[in-house]
């Protein structure tokens, strides 16, 4: 499904980019996640084996998520979820979060000035970063994508906020094989602790509906999608060799691993939801 949307600016408030500081040689926010597509801004790292170097004595520092606190999370089996006229709101908002993004990327760039970027500027080599040669599409597209997710965040700081997750991580259990939700704060120790060894393999869709504060109970998967040029349809990230997903694509572990293989997530770019 692809339905154009406009609406009013969201940008009414200051937006500040916030780069999270990544492995040595590795960015989480290096525009090189963008290479065919826009992942998760914490993406970046977590998809690349070079992050992920365990230490000795590593895993046993910190334990496994509290599996009391999991059960406690998913003992209600049914738990109201949002409605179809909600979703379709949200729906929108993101839609016009990444337009409000794509259009103050463009505005602001010194050689576009508002305009939308040509396929062979989409493929001009700006910079390299290491052996990665960074485009103007990678560049572009990290800058929207940081500026669509901060919006998200403010939209829905109040509404929906109890069903509505930002960037949350999920990671497989080993000991059930099921997806769970991580807490925020656990996530942001080990990267404190230089412990992210912990993340491999985690999963960090960009939005996501579930029940009321319950991650655990996924509703919808939503991923912001910034294709260069703009006529170009979205493409899903794929993982490397060596990865634990690297046979799966990104599309098609969010489907199978937090959705239960029952629905599609949805890409989000300036002319909807596909």
């Amino acid at each position: 499904m692809s339905t154009r949307f406009t609406a009013p600016p969201l940008f009414g408030f200051p937006v500040v980019l916030v780069l999270l500081s990544g492995c040595a040689g590795v960015s989480l926010h290096a525009p090189g996640a963008y290479a065919q597509t826009v992942d998760s801004a914490t993406n970046g790292c977590l998809r690349n084996p070079a992050c992920y170097i365990t230490r000795p004595g590593e895993e046993a520092i910190i334990p496994w998520v509290s599996r009391t606190v999991d059960a406690a999370r998913t003992a209600t089996t049914m738990e109201m979820v949002l409605q179809e006229a909600d979703i379709q709101f949200v729906e929108r908002t993101l839609v016009q979060c990444a337009q409000e993004a794509n259009e103050q990327v463009n505005k602001e760039d010194e050689e576009l000035q508002g305009r939308e970027p040509t396929a062979e500027q989409c493929r001009k080599v700006v910079r390299r970063e290491g052996n990665t040669e960074v485009t103007r599409a990678m560049e572009l597209g990290a800058r929207k994508h940081k500026l669509a997710l901060e919006c998200a965040r403010t939209a829905f700081a109040e509404r929906f906020a109890e069903n509505v997750s930002v960037e949350p991580t999920y990671q497989k259990d080993p000991s059930t094989g099921s997806w769970r939700w991580i807490d925020p704060a656990q996530v942001a120790e080990w990267l404190q602790l230089g412990l992210k060894s912990q993340l491999w393999g985690s999963l960090v869709p960009d939005l996501v509906l579930h029940a009321p504060r319950n991650p655990n109970q996924v509703q919808r998967i939503y991923d912001f999608k910034f294709p260069c040029p703009s006529d170009k349809g979205p493409s899903w990230g794929s993982y490397p060799k060596g990865h634990p997903h690297h046979l799966k694509g990104q599309k098609q572990m969010y489907k199978d691993a937090l959705l239960a293989g029952k629905r599609e997530p949805g890409a989000v770019t300036i002319d909807g939801i596909n």
